[in-house]
């Protein structure tokens, strides 16, 4: 499968290297590398499936006991229609970076993409989940001088993509929202590093229970939009964000929590992606 690794220097704007490894042993020793912001896996054939402590382990409620829902897909998708069509206003013309997290933003990313074919959007996949670290062993710290997590790696991420702002007219960052936390950090580390100097800055997302549970953090994003530092918000609401942390709707997850952010796909004993993927993008993407 197809590797593609990150160090703090761009040479490239999606990867600094694309190896090809042939198993998990080969994929474990190409990521540990004290080096790599990131790095990601791609399923291309010829695949094997990913192994490690943290990857088949069902820990959200999303994933235990999950069962197709058409009135949740629906809502899911007319969100996604809703978000599309205040985007292609927003961005109509412009050179586009999306930086949309992969555990968390790729399944809004692959909706959208269909929904907006007149837009020049670029994607970047960053990998930020707060739940896996780099090894101790690496002295990554974070900004209180903890292991860093992959919430840190935001920054670096933003940091390794900073000298390529110059190609673009907009940075589009996409984000699921729950509580809004995640939405609000990544964009404080963003006005932190004076990313809104180099490049228009809008947000946007899908909002879990229709915005009920992420009101006093989209409050706090409203206030970067007026005191001018984040050009515009955009959300839309759906019923259930059925995709949050739920490994096998994503397709993405990890091997093992302790190794840092690189993240891998989610495939079954056929080498393929879950069953309920396929019906979740059926229903929401249309493919």
């Amino acid at each position: 499968m197809r590797l593609w690794l990150r160090r703090r220097e761009a040479r490239e704007l999606a990867f600094d290297a694309a190896v090809s490894v042939a198993s998990p042993a080969e994929w474990r020793e190409a990521v540990a590398d004290p080096a790599l912001v990131s790095s990601v896996l791609w399923p291309e054939t010829p695949r094997f499936r990913p192994e490690g402590s943290d990857y088949l382990r069902k820990s959200h409620p999303h994933e235990r006991g999950y069962r197709d829902d058409p009135g949740v897909n629906a809502s899911y998708a007319v969100a996604c229609d809703r978000l599309a069509a205040r985007l292609a206003k927003e961005l109509a013309g412009a050179r586009v970076l999306a930086y949309a997290p992969l555990r968390g933003a790729f399944p809004i990313w692959r909706a959208l993409r269909r929904r907006l074919p007149g837009l020049t959007l670029t994607p970047y996949f960053p990998v930020t989940s707060s739940f896996v670290f780099y090894p101790e062993a690496y002295g990554i710290r974070n900004r209180q001088g903890r292991p860093a997590s992959g919430r840190f790696a935001n920054r670096l991420e933003l940091a390794r993509l900073r000298p390529l702002l110059a190609g673009f007219d907009a940075l589009l960052y996409l984000e699921e929202i729950v509580s809004g936390g995640m939405l609000k950090g990544h964009l404080r580390d963003m006005l932190d590093l004076k990313i809104d100097r180099d490049i228009p800055i809008f947000a946007a997302g899908l909002a879990d229970a229709r915005g009920e549970r992420s009101a006093i953090s989209r409050r706090a994003v409203d206030a970067m939009v007026a005191d001018g530092r984040v050009r515009r918000f955009l959300w839309e609401g759906c019923d259930t964000l059925i995709t949050e942390d739920q490994r096998f709707l994503l397709g993405v997850h990890y091997a093992d929590y302790a190794l840092g952010p690189h993240a891998v796909p989610m495939l079954d004993e056929t080498l393929d992606f879950y069953p309920e993927r396929g019906v979740f993008d059926q229903a929401v993407m249309g493919a």
